[in-house]
């Protein structure tokens, strides 16, 4: 076993005695640097979880590296009020401009955990109907979001000051075409959540396909994480007993996961239930699959997940062209918005690109505005 794969075997017994609230083991006489060690954390997004579990190491871990530890801590412990009050104000602005939208990724994952601080939290998913990006990037810039460029996946991403990630999609993509057909229902026939109008979500079983199909991308595109398994199977544990299993198994069997998916949830049992398996060797390839960002362990985990050799098909989706085309609709929308800010449009369509012109300077002007005024405030609180 190498140095590598020695510190992800480390972080996830760290990781499932946390999980376990139970005391992790010392490390000692090894060839690992905690460092290293951090640094393995934050790409497999555990860092801020790893910090419960060395707690009480004193002298045993480098003074640095604790610190980036406690840091990384401290950061999702502040982010928690950042993202619920985010959250909020999206709720309300969707639903004041009528907006019809799920919440893919949100506080719900923080509440799988034992303690919300523990699950990181990067960005914040919400799925709209097609041809709302225009009202979209209005409401964002009101409140002082910019756009910000998104190379994880197709999602439209806004940023804003303190560190607020949220990405909108048009669509659910997922590398198991047939899975994006299951989605591909009008987003307002889904479940409407008490209390909102607008607001849909997932019923528990579509919950599972989802993050099922989340899983498989990640897994397939070589991105898995420790935080992957974890999020996919602490669901799973909350939800076992409530769901329809059989209908689970016959979507996921069409969809080609059935097997992976199965696999997956194992492989999270063995991390983090301390579950012994007889049959260790496709475990221990999806576990170096994982380590090695899809470098190793994939002559088996193809076997897992078939989908692993459409990869190269879904990445030939061009990209670059959908941001470009999804940013000219952006600052292009469509004739119907932009006669409601420019009703001369109506007795007047060719002036409909004098007035998309117009609206992006107003648009800038509003922008420096905005950082002039923060800038300002500033310069008051340094005084």
């Amino acid at each position: 076993m190498n140095v590598m794969q020695q510190e992800c075997r480390y972080l996830l017994l760290v990781a499932s005695a946390v999980m376990n609230q139970k005391k992790t083991p010392v490390l000692s006489n090894s060839l690992m640097s905690w460092r290293n060690l951090y640094q393995v954390a934050e790409a497999n997004q555990v860092a801020n979880l790893i910090y419960l579990g060395i707690l009480g190491f004193g002298s045993d871990i480098e003074k640095q590296a604790k610190t980036l530890f406690y840091e990384s801590y401290q950061r999702e412990l502040k982010n928690i009020p950042v993202y619920r009050s985010a959250e909020e104000v999206l709720r309300w602005q969707l639903e004041r401009h009528r907006i019809y939208f799920m919440i893919l990724e949100g506080s719900t994952l923080r509440d799988l955990y034992p303690q919300g601080e523990l699950r990181k939290m990067d960005r914040i998913r919400i799925w709209i109907p097609k041809g709302e990006l225009h009202r979209i990037d209005t409401m964002m810039r009101s409140m002082d979001y910019e756009l910000h460029e998104n190379r994880e996946d197709d999602g439209i991403l806004y940023y804003k000051i303190p560190g607020v990630y949220v990405a909108f999609y048009e669509k659910l993509r997922f590398v198991a075409g047939r899975l994006e057909k299951y989605f591909d229902s009008p987003l307002r026939m889904f479940s409407k959540v008490k209390g909102y109008r607008y607001l849909r979500s997932f019923d528990e079983e579509e919950a599972y396909l989802y993050m099922a199909g989340r899983a498989a991308n990640e897994y397939a595109l070589g991105r898995a994480t420790i935080r992957t398994v974890l999020d996919f199977w602490l669901y799973v544990k909350r939800h076992e007993e409530e769901l329809d299993w059989s209908y689970i198994n016959r979507v996921l069997k069409k969809k080609r996961i059935q097997t992976f998916s199965r696999h997956f949830m194992k492989l999270g049992d063995i991390w983090f239930g301390n579950e012994v398996c007889n049959d260790m060797e496709i475990y221990s390839a999806m576990e170096l699959y994982i380590f090695s960002r899809g470098e190793q362990g994939r002559q088996m985990s193809e076997k897992i997940l078939p989908l692993i050799q459409d990869v190269a098909d879904f990445y030939q989706r061009d990209r670059e062209s959908e941001w470009q085309n999804k940013e000219k609709e952006l600052l292009f929308p469509k004739r119907e918005y932009m006669e409601t800010l420019f009703p001369v449009l109506k007795k007047f369509p060719w002036l409909y690109f004098p007035c998309c012109i117009i609206r992006i300077r107003r648009m800038r002007v509003s922008r420096k505005k905005q950082l002039d005024e923060k800038k300002s405030k500033e310069d008051v609180r340094m005084e």
